[in-house]
């Protein structure tokens, strides 16, 4: 079974990553599967594993919670086409090319992106990501490799109120 996490990008093009064994981690340390190196994203932050063909997402006691099909959750089963959200990150899951079309995802043209709050949200509220190009690329046969999001020069200036957030600091 091919479960991939597929992540729409500002420009409205698609980025895939395949979940590289039966057990995923994902957090922002750089030895997790994969690495989203945001301080809203626990270090060990959540694992999928796939099971006697079944794809499960265990959150692993973060801070700001797992959502999938924005439903916080402890585990559960995951399927085709469920949303998963890891901080401000929103993946699509794909398990076995399925879906093969992400149209109903992605914003309408005509949408405008909310106005951008300048103060941190409350602990209920997470800012959707503002990305101008996530991904410089992940490698097509990744098994074993640990895969990093890309994020310089990813975020507008006013994200998370501007001088809040540093990429270039190093995360604890």
């Amino acid at each position: 079974m091919e479960v991939k996490l597929v992540f729409i990008k500002k420009d409205q093009t698609t980025q895939s990553f395949l979940l590289p064994s039966a057990v995923t981690f994902i957090g922002r340390r750089q030895d997790c599967d994969l690495c989203i190196p945001l301080s809203m994203v626990s270090r060990r932050h959540c694992e999928i594993y796939n099971e006697f063909g079944k794809v499960t997402i265990r959150n692993l006691k973060s801070r700001n919670g797992t959502y999938v099909n924005d439903e916080s959750i402890d585990e559960t089963q995951i399927k085709a086409g469920d949303t998963l959200r890891i901080g401000p990150i929103h993946f699509i899951v794909q398990i076995d090319g399925v879906p093969d079309n992400f149209d109903k995802y992605l914003r309408p043209t005509d949408e405008q992106p909310a106005e951008r709050q300048t103060t941190s949200p409350s602990k209920d509220e997470t800012q959707e990501a503002d990305f101008d190009d996530l991904i410089a690329g992940s490698p097509g046969a990744n098994a074993g490799q640990s895969q990093t999001m890309d994020l310089d020069d990813v975020f507008s200036n006013d994200f998370l109120g501007g001088d809040d957030f540093d990429l270039d600091s190093d995360l604890p």
